[in-house]
């Protein structure tokens, strides 16, 4: 059943990628100009920014991996047909990974496993981050084996099992930052186990494996000028460096902000159709079906319960789109909802049973079944129409103007700032910075033009960019307008297709 699973997904996977450019999301092309850079020896290093400086935003695990293509297939964009794959084959091993789980050690019966992993690994938002090159399916699959090798074993194999389930666990970390949380969680399994010997394995194996690139990345931030670090730095100091100047307030408004965005997100996949008034109720239903699952396998899998709790908690006081965190676990949420409506259903089906109980949980198999079809429905309708790359085609379209524009107007050794910047790069080979500083006020409330414009400055001063070049519809260009006076300031000298502005930087002759 698990091969099934794969090939299954796999299948439908591969068939809806579509043959986009690579950076249209920003992280793809981060991923994949530093995965060339590793390719070519030049380390791990940001090498499409001015001086080249450390690369100490993304883990390197997934660059490496990139990196191995790229010495195979090394001619860009020919060798983006080969990238491409690599995601649907390992959402298609995570997918196994999950049946595989839910089966052998949670001892759900095969369908049911399979329909959970299955269903939730083809969602639509997880089929949209598979077709373009993100790190979440691999730290799906590295999640997953972590969590295989951390369940309950006997004292023969079990510090074997905790010395890989460690390793594994510094792979995630090593995938996404998030991983971090997973393994203090198996840490927690293995203590409530009263498996001290091997909560010790996996602490110091895991530690071994991730403190080294979080020592190196502390070191290296310095090299990125300060403007560049909210978009390019490490992410602990950003958040915490937000947290300290606005206090708990601030991290209670992330919080409420990004439980009704994850509310609504989960709402349209679900539960696309009928009266949107009873939406949130239905997922709250839902979210209870996932406690049941939670309390169902607890005692074969207490470190995904504990892994799934730290890692919300993550998502919900992070200052970004809560949904995309979960759509890189998702097919795990799937085989615990799948476990919690499995239960329900033995509830109803118990001899002797009290007809409340009996009730009350055939309510939540039925919501869950409901939520199965709803997804089925969700998923197969934005297939047929297209949705898988939707996002992808409206952000190449909005920045093919720019990469043409910066192409044929501005010499190959120009220092160009631009949204878009990896991708810029990736298709002109121009040194590139970014033209809006990330923060996590930005958020909330987003940059007021003035602050906007502080924000250009600081980016063209730091990065000695000559010209300025913004897609239409960039809340940028308001900004750029402020900067007719002072030092350095823009010169409008050209309107792009679909309304972008072509600037040129003017500095103060030197003397």
């Amino acid at each position: 059943m698990p091969l099934a699973t794969a090939l299954v997904v796999l299948a439908t996977a591969v068939a809806v990628l579509s043959p986009q450019p690579a950076g249209v999301f920003w992280d793809d092309g981060v991923y994949l100009i530093t995965a060339r850079a590793l390719a070519a020896g030049a380390g791990y290093r940001f090498v499409h920014l001015p001086g080249a400086p450390a690369a100490v935003h993304f883990p390197p695990a997934w660059p490496a991996l990139l990196s191995l293509v790229w010495r195979v297939a090394p001619a860009f964009p020919e060798n983006l047909r080969w990238f491409r794959l690599v995601n649907p084959v390992l959402l298609a091993i995570g997918a196994g990974l999950a049946c595989r789980l839910a089966m052998r050690t949670w001892r759900l019966p095969p369908v049911t496993a399979a329909v959970g992993a299955a269903l939730f690994a083809l969602t639509l938002p997880v089929l949209v981050l598979t077709g373009v090159l993100f790190a979440e399916p691999l730290f799906l699959c590295a999640v997953l084996g972590a969590l295989i090798l951390a369940a309950p074993s006997d004292d023969t194999h079990g510090p074997r099992r905790a010395l890989a389930a460690g390793a594994m666990a510094g792979v995630a970390a090593l995938v996404r930052s998030a991983g971090l949380v997973l393994l203090p969680a198996l840490v927690v399994a293995a203590l409530f186990r009263r498996r001290v010997r091997e909560a010790a394995i996996t602490t110091t194996v895991g530690l071994i494996v991730v403190l080294p690139w979080q020592v190196w990345s502390a070191a290296a931030a310095s090299e990125l000028p300060a403007p560049l670090r909210g978009n390019y730095g490490p992410y602990l100091p950003w958040f915490l460096d937000a947290v300290h100047a606005h206090g708990a307030p601030f991290v209670v408004r992330i919080a409420r902000e990004n439980l009704v965005a994850l509310q609504r997100a989960v709402a349209v996949v679900f539960f696309p159709v009928g009266v949107r008034e009873i939406r949130p109720l239905l997922v709250v239903l839902l979210a209870i079906v996932g406690v049941l699952g939670a309390m169902a396998v607890w005692r074969r899998a207490s470190a995904t319960v504990v892994f799934l709790g730290l890692y919300a908690l993550v998502v919900i006081v992070w200052p970004y789109a809560p949904d995309r965190f979960a759509w890189g676990v998702w097919p795990l949420v799937g085989i615990v909802l799948a476990a919690g409506a499995w239960r329900a259903w033995e509830h109803v089906v118990r001899p002797g049973a009290p007809a409340g109980e009996r009730a009350a949980s055939g309510v939540l198999v039925g919501v869950a079944l409901l939520a199965a079809a709803g997804a089925a429905f969700y998923t197969g309708r934005g297939i047929s129409r297209g949705w898988a790359d939707v996002a992808q085609r409206r952000n190449a379209a909005r920045l093919a103007p720019v990469v043409d524009w910066v192409r044929v107007h501005t010499p190959e050794s120009a220092v160009v700032a631009v949204d878009g910047d990896p991708l810029v790069h990736l298709y002109t080979g121009r040194t590139v910075v970014p033209v809006e500083i990330l923060s996590p006020d930005e958020y909330l409330g987003g940059t007021p033009p003035p602050r906007a414009a502080a924000d250009l400055r600081a980016l063209v001063d730091a990065g000695g960019a000559e010209f300025a070049v913004l897609s239409g519809g960039s809340v940028v260009q308001d900004a750029a307008r402020l900067l007719t006076t002072g030092s350095p300031r823009l010169v409008a000298v050209d309107t792009l297709p679909g309304g972008g502005m072509a600037f040129k930087v003017v500095r103060p002759a030197v003397r």
